[in-house]
């Protein structure tokens, strides 16, 4: 009996696996200090909740140890690692770590990340036809789409993280396949009833994931347009219900605290909006809708060949629908993007996450357009009277084919060559941790340090070293009430530069583990020109400090760097900022007074102010 070997499905199962381990290569690449803080916030729920011991304490909103009282994302990730760590403790009791369990959590994102891989790939085989044998077409889009999502940058980067990001987009395209299965299928109730879990789990793991209704609800009319039956509509209300049950199994608490549910959800809708200020999204001011949004998946979330390829796949796709078949089951992915895209795109708040749902079926769109370039190739040559033979001896067919596969060479290679090097951030130490080691070799102990409100204080501990060391300046704010950290986002005014030429004399280091502030504050120069001469003085060795230390690591390969300093903030803050450290000048050069006056000179206040005085002890 010969034995058949379907390499195919093999290939798949192949990339998966290859998606998976560079997704987890690295993981602890904070040295277990948490410095993402959506992540740092889901584990503090995770380790805070626990199971109810009745019935009524489960229902009893305000007391449930259950509740986790936080809805910015949706309940079923913290949930999911509580269980998971709940089941793995017994057999690893490192779990009980903070540190330990947050890895865990990013094993769980790496996870649903290469899952996504596979589905999306399955899902091209259902959209592209084929009737030839064993399928070569439909699989050929599968696997170049498999390869394409195994080294998206943007991917692999978030897959580094537990925050919810790959979850979200694992059950969105889950969503998506069932959708499109249920157009095509002669037995549509288990993808009514999968289609209904996956969109219940993807509201439960961030409710963004709304706008799925429009695809469901398209793939349902698509069925019906297809058989002129009424009976899919049936099927319809029982996907809708089989969401609603598993979205109050994964999340029960958006039903029995919803006062609380609804504040939240509609708190971070504001925020998205640009309807309320808080520091951390001062970063998007100036920043152009769908452009901004444009820019950073091309050049950084997708990389500059895919990016680029997914967005002619996008154009050409919605040509060849409105030219030849305008009702496909293509319309089912096409719906997501389009409502998708233009729901996020146009929030003030412009995170590159936030666009991470459309990534699976913009790849997928890419390579379709790659093998339809090389079939119009083909096509193209094939119209010639006669299949002359090049000087090479080369037929116009092999010709096409080499061309195309050449076409796909290059963008894969682009993905393969971005992703890689954003990866290899991950084989050098982060440079917040870079920087601890530096303080602790350079200052020594019960140095005063400052850092930057809205970000973490310097050193960190590592290597056994206690940050309990040094001493973080303390000062007193407007309200009388002490605290550490410069508060630069705070409005400029003569009493903020008061509380800098105070405090500054008294300060062996500023530490800036990140460049988050001193890249946004500059975005707003009306509201914070005081803020914006201080970092100008500071920079340039002004201040009475200087740059003792600078660290940077940027996405590198080959001895190629890519400068990503231009991408948007969240691509680089949290797994490879640049880390500074100014030390003061011995002697200081400066009064109070005299740092008061350097700092106000020239400046332009936001309001009018009634004095610049400002009354400083004498010694």
């Amino acid at each position: 009996m010969k034995l058949v070997i379907r390499w195919r499905p093999l290939a798949l199962i192949a990339l998966t696996a290859l998606g998976l381990a560079l997704r987890l290569y690295g993981l602890n690449w904070d040295d277990g200090n948490s410095f993402h803080p959506d992540e740092r916030e889901i584990l503090f729920h995770v380790v805070a909740i626990a199971r109810p011991t009745s019935w009524a304490q489960f229902l009893d909103a305000a007391h449930s140890p259950l509740n986790p009282q936080f809805f910015a994302y949706g309940s079923f990730p913290i949930y999911l690692l509580a269980a998971v760590g709940a089941v793995l403790k017994p057999f690893f009791p490192a779990l009980a770590n903070f540190a330990t369990l947050t890895l865990l959590g990013r094993v769980i994102s790496a996870l649903f990340d290469s899952g996504t891989i596979a589905l999306t790939a399955l899902l091209a085989l259902l959209l592209v036809e084929d009737g030839q044998p064993g399928r070569p077409r439909s699989w050929a889009v599968a696997l170049l789409t498999a390869a394409l999502m195994v080294f998206t940058p943007l991917q692999l980067q978030l897959s580094h993280f537990y925050a919810v990001d790959t979850i979200l987009v694992f059950f969105i395209t889950l969503t998506m396949l069932a959708c499109v299965a249920l157009v095509k299928s002669e037995h549509p109730l288990r993808w009514a009833l999968l289609a209904g879990v996956g969109y219940g789990l993807a509201l439960a793991t961030k409710f963004s994931a709304a706008p799925l209704i429009v695809p469901l609800v398209l793939a349902f009319g698509l069925r019906w347009w297809r058989q002129g039956s009424l009976h899919g509509w049936g099927l319809f209300a029982l996907s809708l219900v089989t969401t609603g049950l598993v979205f109050f199994v994964a999340m029960p608490y958006a039903f029995l605290d919803a006062q609380d549910f609804l504040q939240q959800v509609s708190f971070q809708g504001d925020l998205a909006r640009g309807l309320i200020d808080l520091p951390y999204v001062r970063q998007f001011a100036g920043t152009i809708p769908y452009l901004y949004e444009l820019q950073n998946m091309v050049l950084w979330g997708q990389g500059l060949t895919l990016g680029l390829t997914a967005l002619a796949g996008l154009l050409w796709l919605c040509w060849y629908l409105l030219r030849h078949r305008l009702l496909s089951a293509w319309l089912v992915p096409l719906s997501w993007i389009a409502i998708y895209g233009a729901i996020t795109g146009g929030f003030y708040v412009k995170f590159m996450r936030y666009m991470l749902p459309l990534y699976p079926f913009l790849a997928l769109l890419a390579a379709l357009l790659l093998l339809q370039l090389q079939d119009w190739l083909e096509r193209w040559l094939a119209s010639s009277r006669t299949q002359v033979r090049d000087k090479a001896g080369m037929s116009h067919g092999r010709l096409a084919r080499a061309v195309g596969y050449g076409l796909m060479g290059v963008v894969l290679a682009g993905t393969i060559f971005q992703g890689l090097a954003l990866l290899n951030v991950y084989s050098e130490p982060n440079t917040r941790v870079m920087a601890s080691r530096w303080i602790y070799a350079h200052l020594p102990p019960g140095s005063v340090l400052t850092y930057e409100q809205w970000d973490d204080p310097l050193p960190v501990p590592v290597d056994g070293h206690d940050p309990g060391l040094y001493r973080q300046a303390t000062y007193l704010n407007a309200a009388g009430q002490s605290q550490t950290g410069l508060d630069l986002y705070g409005d400029d005014t003569p009493q903020k530069a008061c509380t800098l030429a105070r405090l500054l004399p008294t300060i062996d280091a500023i530490t800036m583990p990140t460049d988050r502030l001193d890249k946004s504050i500059p975005r707003l120069p009306a509201r914070y020109p005081l803020t914006i001469r201080y970092y100008q003085l500071l920079f340039s060795g002004q201040l009475g400090f200087r740059l003792a230390a600078e660290f940077v690591v940027r996405p590198h390969l080959f001895g190629i760097t890519l400068d990503d300093s231009g991408a948007d903030e969240s691509y680089s803050v949290f797994d490879h900022p640049v880390a500074r450290i100014f030390v003061r000048d011995t002697p200081y050069p400066y009064t109070p007074q005299q740092l008061f006056e350097k700092l106000v000179a020239g400046v332009h206040w936001p309001q009018p102010v009634s004095s610049l005085s400002c009354a400083f002890s004498t010694p």
